[in-house]
């Protein structure tokens, strides 16, 4: 015990801290704040103060101080620190020792923490406090039991004093964590969390894994240093600052004795690059994951850089080739450890850029014929050696197609637009540039040079088509380039197709007309927008097959002709515009009398049978009129033959050009006929419905404003025209 000065001198104990007043009324307190001691007094007026510590057995001068407050840093680092303080004038020393009680021990296990209070409150309850990255109470005390923050127990703290009202505070903390580490200390206002005479509680963990730093790439023959970096994992975090660890160095697995600081250092040679090196930190008995392996690399070179196989080169000592071949591969090796950086670098009309290439090896390269040379680059540093060989290339360019102006492969042009191609080829020497379309290969156009150009003014659906550009030159594979055209056309009849404008037929339910109309159209129309009108309104089936072009198309059509009011003029049209007409006309239909009774049918048997041998009557009596008139003719002509044999033969050639007349005359009707009506199908677009013309019977009628055709007379027999 200390011996303290009489008289004047009062010992007071409150909350585990030591505290004297002498006859000045200097009264020394302490806190315990992250890791530091804060020594607190007070006195009246005095300016300043001349203090001294003692830090377990290291006592410091005395130092005067302004103010009445003195902070210990790292307190963790000292079992006691003691302080004195004397008042100006005064030889008397006021003492305080600050005992820095600490409790150590590992994740998971279970601890207990105890220390002594200076009372026990007899009203009102004592509190618990922990304090680190927080303040926070873990439990109150009362003489009547604990609460665990309103809890009767709990799973992490358990108070073990008995009875509850003892000054004797002890308590266990099970299944210890990093975040149970810090300062505990009780008392009953929340200012006692910091107050001095509390408890320390470290856990220790192990550190975490070194990493190994350094310059790892060194020349040959020299020194380096390597670093084994590693921290504490221990907390409080004040406390884990402190601590000093131990390392462990290894090469190849193998333990290096000696060397347990942080730092390695080596000398370098060119063997070292066969070595791995790995290193663990310790604290205490607790040793850390070891660090990933390193290697050092001696560097040296490079020296004189060999291309396997060695081109073989011309007068000129280039390499010739021609475009589109392959050149290599080529291995480009030096003499440099670690290996050096070796690349292929390829020189253009553009400059020098990367060629392909791995691990030093240039891999077979199809040559263009902007290629100038190939290099080889070894690096290492800012040391750099080059070797490489020029080339001599001959070439063929690839075909250029363009149409108006673009480079595509597909297009599509309105009608009537302007076609435009262009075809461009680059070579040495000059090539042949040809044109040609279609799967024959119909050859447009052929010219020497690099350009061709090739203009179609207005484009037509026929000129719908694949259009190949070809690039020759002797010794080179051709170039080919392609493009398809398609001419937009609006729908329309196809004047060229196969086509049937009249049509004879029955009537009946189960009649139909299959109608065949050719049209023009690009892209192809819907069959849904094409219909039919007639006579009468019919439901028409219509579908649309394809030609052996894009552009033409046939509408197949089935037309039913139910009765004699189907018969009749039929327009096509395609979205409200007429593409074409067609007549169906009737024929005899020997079914119509199907619905006769069977009287009647028997009747008109017996009127047909009847009129039949009648007519086979007449007709043998006619035959033999006709022989006997003939053979008398004969005779006379006989005796007339010397006579009127010159005029005979007159009249005969006349008869016989007026029956040439009246054939011709006849053909050339059926002629005009059929070119009128080709002519009103071609102009039927713009003549009103009412002007149709109307096939009944075997007669052509023009309705409104045209001229009724009647048949023909026929022809007059040569005999009578004779007789």
């Amino acid at each position: 015990m200390v011996k303290l000065p009489p008289l004047k001198v009062l010992f007071i104990i409150k909350c585990g801290l030591l505290s004297f007043v002498h006859s000045q009324h200097v009264q020394i307190s302490t806190r315990f704040m992250s890791g530091n001691v804060i020594f607190t007094w007070t006195s009246s007026n005095y300016s300043s103060y001349d203090i001294s510590l003692t830090r377990d057995t290291a006592a410091d001068a005395w130092t005067r101080m302004r103010y009445a407050q003195y902070t210990v840093r790292d307190a963790l680092l000292y079992d006691n620190i003691a302080i004195k303080v004397r008042t100006p004038g005064s030889a008397t020393d006021n003492r305080m020792t600050y005992n820095v009680f600490k409790i150590k021990t590992k994740v998971g296990h279970t601890v207990n923490l105890s220390w002594t209070a200076a009372y026990f409150p007899s009203a009102g309850q004592y509190n618990a406090y922990h304090t680190y990255r927080e303040n926070r109470t873990i439990f109150s005390v009362r003489s009547s039991g604990v609460s665990y923050g309103g809890y009767d127990q709990s799973t992490k703290y358990t108070y073990l004093t008995r009875p509850f009202a003892s000054i004797n505070i002890m308590f266990a903390i099970r299944d210890i964590t990093l975040d149970d580490a810090g300062y505990y200390n009780g008392g009953t206002l929340a200012e006692a969390a910091w107050s001095g005479g509390g408890v320390i509680l470290i856990v220790h963990n192990k550190p975490s894994k070194p990493k190994i730093t350094g310059d790892f790439n060194v020349e040959a023959n020299s020194y380096i240093t390597l670093t084994c970096s590693s921290q504490s994992t221990s907390a409080p975090d004040y406390y884990s600052k402190l601590v000093t660890l131990s390392y462990t160095w290894l090469v190849n697995d193998t333990r290096i004795s000696g060397e347990t600081r942080e730092t390695l250092r080596l000398y370098v040679t060119r063997n070292f690059k066969y070595n791995r090196y790995t290193s663990t930190a310790r604290e205490k008995d607790l040793e850390s994951d070891r660090s990933d392996p390193v290697q050092i690399n001696p560097l040296y070179g490079p020296d004189i850089l060999i291309i396997t196989p060695q081109p073989t080169l011309n007068i000129n000592d280039k390499l010739t080739v021609r475009e589109g071949e392959t050149i290599g591969p080529f291995v480009c090796t030096a003499d440099c450890n670690p290996p050096c950086n070796i690349t292929w670098r390829v020189k253009t009309s553009d400059g020098f850029s990367d060629a392909r290439s791995e691990m030093g090896t240039l891999m077979q390269q199809v040559v263009q014929r902007d290629m100038r040379l190939f290099r080889c680059q070894a690096n290492r540093g800012n040391k750099t050696s080059k070797q490489g060989f020029e080339l001599d290339v001959q070439y063929l360019d690839d075909t250029l197609l363009y149409i108006n102006g673009e480079m595509i492969s597909n297009i599509e042009l309105n009608e009537n637009a302007q076609m435009r191609i262009s075809c461009h080829v680059d070579g040495n020497p000059t090539p042949t540039i040809r044109l040609r379309r279609g799967q024959g290969y119909t050859e447009l156009e052929q010219r020497q040079g690099t350009w061709l150009n090739y203009t179609i003014d207005m484009a037509q659906c026929t000129d719908t088509d694949t259009y190949r550009c070809r690039g020759t030159s002797t010794g080179f594979s051709n170039t080919d380039k392609v493009i398809n055209i398609n001419v937009l056309c609006n729908t329309r009849f196809d004047k060229a197709g196969s086509f049937k404008s009249t049509y004879g037929s029955k009537s009946g339910t189960d009649t139909t007309i299959h109608v065949a109309v050719p049209i023009i159209a690009y892209p192809p129309p819907q069959s849904s927008d094409f219909k039919w009108d007639g006579p009468v309104p019919v439901p028409v089936t219509s579908t649309i097959s394809s030609g052996d072009v894009s552009y033409k198309h046939v509408i197949e059509s089935f037309i039913p002709v139910k009765d004699h009011t189907y018969f009749g003029n039929y327009t096509l049209s395609y979205k409200e515009q007429t593409v074409t007409r067609i007549t169906i006309n009737a024929e005899d239909n020997l079914l119509e009398n199907s619905s006769m009774d069977s009287s009647g049918e028997v009747a008109s048997r017996s009127c047909f049978i009847a009129i039949s041998l009648v007519s086979i009557l007449l007709g043998l009596t006619w035959f033999m009129v006709a022989v006997f008139f003939v053979y008398n003719r004969r005779c006379r002509n006989v005796n007339q033959n010397s006579k009127h044999g010159e005029e005979s033969t007159q009249l005969q050639t006349q008869n016989m050009t007026q029956h040439y007349d009246d054939v011709q005359g006849t053909v050339v009707d059926q002629l005009e006929a059929q070119n009128m009506t080709q002519h009103y199908d071609d102009v039927q677009g713009r003549v009103d419905e009412g002007n149709y013309t109307d096939l009944k019977e075997g007669r052509t009628v023009a309705e409104g404003d045209y001229t009724e055709l009647g048949q023909c007379d026929p022809e007059t027999p040569y005999e009578k025209l004779k007789e």
